[in-house]
């Protein structure tokens, strides 16, 4: 194959992931006409988009709406069209996606052409006439949700948000702001939605009051762990426009000796008077008919119970500053919105517009990666290529345009390999290498700063709670007796200079061949329990074919660092620890920790790493590099890849990893990949600690890494 060869298998590949043609199943975008464009929405509001905004993406709105299509995750949303000429604008209600989403940016796709269809998918208008003014409510109950996303609560029950506001230790304070436009007379009522964190022998072992507006409004105690609802009724006249402040104390009087309550998020209900001022009024309400009275003048008036397909009401029953609309069976929700309530997209951005085949020549490596990590995954492309691999390399966002209605997230990586498994020129990819590090806070909560450029999938594990997989994504489903079908690794770099130095090192630790040192092993176990060191004992009697020394933590643990140290600058093929860790060291005793890794000059003869321990593999934090990171970023020595845990788990279920790994790596496998590839498919399929050990120890790494013997 020429050098040349895999530059054009990566074109053709790119080429047919920014197809949009429909794929049913894989959550592919919808068929795309002669011009499409994509429009970023990222909160909820009418949005209107002017014929001059879509020309400069290459869209021509022209001036009717025959073949003109909106879609959003597949699903038609209906719009409509204003203006004349230079005025000609689109308008549709748009939705972000949500708080506890991967991501708020939702994408709407806007097409015309032969695709797009003959139908217009047209906003209706109300029939009927407006209702008259006198049998109109004017005053709904309005809620609105009050939260801040600050802290991860990983550990978390399942069904409990992961992203929370405030953690209040006992004694303290905490207050908030409540912006609650035109508050009508009446109570309201606010919740608090808490979780207790802490626990004692007394009860009750938890209290706090709350104050609105300096107000007592509520002086609740309760007992236990968990979540906790706080109800206050807040009496008429306290609320009043605009800013409010609540303010949660807790006394820390109970006897307990301690008392933590998180913070969730608040809810406040009241009655609130039908007023637009400002940009936006939305409301919702089961009344047969509302008045609405005017500071600011309306362009559109919308019934949104289905956002997709919005109803227009008329705007022609306004008298007196006052507009009067009809309701509707049930419960409905509407909104108003003056010309400078109309939103911009966030961004208005040209899409593929024909749908192409899929890559032709199919592929044993799929490589996902960020344009900025392209030139310096160049090197390792070319190397598998020319043994003969055939390799595809695809930007993560053309992934999701294709695979995920532009949406990101790990979706689109997810049913991108089921599509390629199922129908791409065989034989089928055998290795997924994803090339970017993630993050668990891909919306910046925590961090300004961009660190998730590959998503990983969170799963919910017994020990840690919600924990990073890229196994995830070589999982024909989620049900219980699912097994990866492909062998997944990842290059965890957050800088090009990071990557460069994590291929430099995979092409290094191939080109050492078949030298001695490649069959040396290291086990390192724990003296905190025998469980550890009987572990690593089994491990090194079932690796056959390497010469296998083992050192047990004794007193301080000052000799097995020197002789772990000593195994990595030496040049030790294999190195494993068995014993208790965390996401930066091994053993209480600090045996071993990120700190000591840019002592190591293995430069040239680098380690595979294995641990049956926790957190070692935690490589989605967004500001503190893992263990298993920080030993492949090295570029001084450490390890050329490691197979490492990014959860807790208990040994009893890591061991059972452990075994068939040393049965892999003493097997005929030619590769790391394919060798933690037959670790997993021997996992017993009914143990739930064991499913967590499938999904959640990762390797780090090149899965195509080529063994040697």
């Amino acid at each position: 194959m020429t050098p040349d060869a895999p530059r054009r298998y990566r074109v053709a590949l790119l080429l047919a992931l920014l197809a949009l043609a429909a794929l049913a199943g894989c959550g592919r975008t919808p068929p795309t006409g002669t011009t499409t464009v994509k429009l970023l929405v990222d909160v909820d509001g009418v949005y209107q988009v002017s014929a001059r905004e879509l020309a400069a993406a290459g869209f021509d709105l022209g001036a009717g709406s025959d073949g003109l299509a909106l879609t959003a995750g597949g699903e038609p949303v209906a719009f409509e069209l204003t203006g004349q000429g230079r005025d000609r604008a689109l308008r549709f209600y748009g939705q972000g996606l949500g708080p506890e989403a991967y991501t708020a940016t939702n994408v709407y796709w806007l097409t015309r052409g032969p695709a797009a269809g003959d139908t217009p998918n047209h906003i209706a208008a109300a029939e009927g006439t407006p209702p008259a003014a006198g049998a109109a409510t004017q005053v709904v109950t309005a809620t609105m949700r009050i939260e801040e996303q600050r802290q991860r609560r990983s550990d978390g029950r399942e069904t409990e948000d992961r992203w929370t506001w405030r953690t209040l230790f006992a004694p303290t304070e905490f207050e908030f702001k409540a912006d609650v436009p035109a508050p009508a007379d009446g109570s309201g009522m606010l919740s608090l939605y808490v979780i207790a964190n802490s626990q004692a022998p007394v009860a009750p072992d938890h209290h706090l009051t709350v104050t609105v507006n300096d107000a007592p409004v509520a002086d609740v105690t309760w007992d236990g762990l968990g979540p906790h609802i706080i109800t206050a009724t807040i009496p008429a006249g306290i609320l009043r426009a605009g800013e409010n402040i609540v303010r949660l104390a807790a006394p820390g009087d109970t006897g307990a000796a301690a008392d933590a309550v998180i913070l969730d998020r608040a809810e406040l209900a009241y009655a609130r008077t039908l007023i637009l001022e400002g940009e936006t009024l939305t409301f919702a309400g089961d009344a047969a008919a509302y008045a609405v009275e005017l500071a600011e003048r309306p362009v559109l008036f919308w019934d949104i119970t289905d956002p997709a397909r919005p109803v227009a009401l008329p705007l022609t029953g306004a008298q007196d500053g006052r507009l009067t609309v009809r309701g509707g069976d049930g419960l409905r929700r509407f909104i108003a919105a003056t010309e400078r309530g109309l939103r911009k997209p966030t961004a208005i951005l040209p899409a593929p517009a024909s749908d192409l085949p899929d890559f032709p020549g199919g592929a044993d490596l799929l490589i996902v990666t960020t344009p900025q990590f392209r030139a310096a995954l160049q090197p390792l492309v070319v190397a598998r290529t020319e043994q003969g691999l055939r390799v595809a390399v695809v930007d993560v966002a053309a992934v999701n345009d294709a695979f995920n209605h532009g949406r990101a997230g790990p979706d689109g990586i997810r049913n991108l390999v089921q599509h390629a498994l199922a129908a791409w020129e065989p034989p089928a990819p055998r290795f997924l290498l994803l090339a970017g590090d993630a993050s668990y806070d891909p919306r910046g909560y925590l961090s300004a700063t961009e660190t998730d450029h590959v998503p990983t999938q969170e799963v919910y594990t017994a020990y840690s709670g919600w924990s990073a997989s890229d196994v995830w994504y070589g999982m024909p489903d989620d049900g219980p007796a699912a097994k990866p079908q492909i062998a997944i690794g990842r290059l965890p770099a957050q800088t090009p200079e990071q990557m460069a130095v994590m291929v430099r090192k995979t092409l290094a630790y191939a080109q050492a061949g078949d030298a001695a040192w490649r069959r040396n092993a290291l086990l390192v176990a724990d003296n905190d329990e025998p469980g550890f060191a009987t572990a690593a004992a089994d491990f090194a009697t079932q690796l056959a074919g390497y010469d296998t020394q083992q050192v047990t933590i004794a007193d301080d643990g000052r000799a097995a660092r020197e002789q772990l140290i000593s195994a990595f600058d030496g040049g030790t093929g294999l190195i494993g620890y068995f014993g208790h860790g965390s996401v930066v060291l091994w053993a209480q005793e600090k045996v071993f920790a990120t700190d000591d890794v840019a002592q190591l000059t293995n430069r040239n003869r680098l380690s595979i790493v294995f641990t049956v321990t926790c957190l070692s593999g935690f490589f989605d934090h967004p500001t503190t590099p893992s263990l298993g990171e920080t030993l492949l970023r090295a570029d001084n020595g450490g390890a050329v890849a490691a197979l490492v845990p990014s959860s807790a788990a208990v040994l009893s279920d890591q061991r059972l990893l452990a075994q068939n790994l040393a049965d892999a790596l003493a097997g005929d496998v030619e590769t790391l990949g394919a060798a933690v590839l037959r670790a997993q498919a021997g996992l017993p399929e009914t143990l739930d600690g064991v499913r967590d050990i499938l999904l959640t120890f990762n390797l780090l790494g090149d899965p195509t890494l080529p063994l040697g013997r």
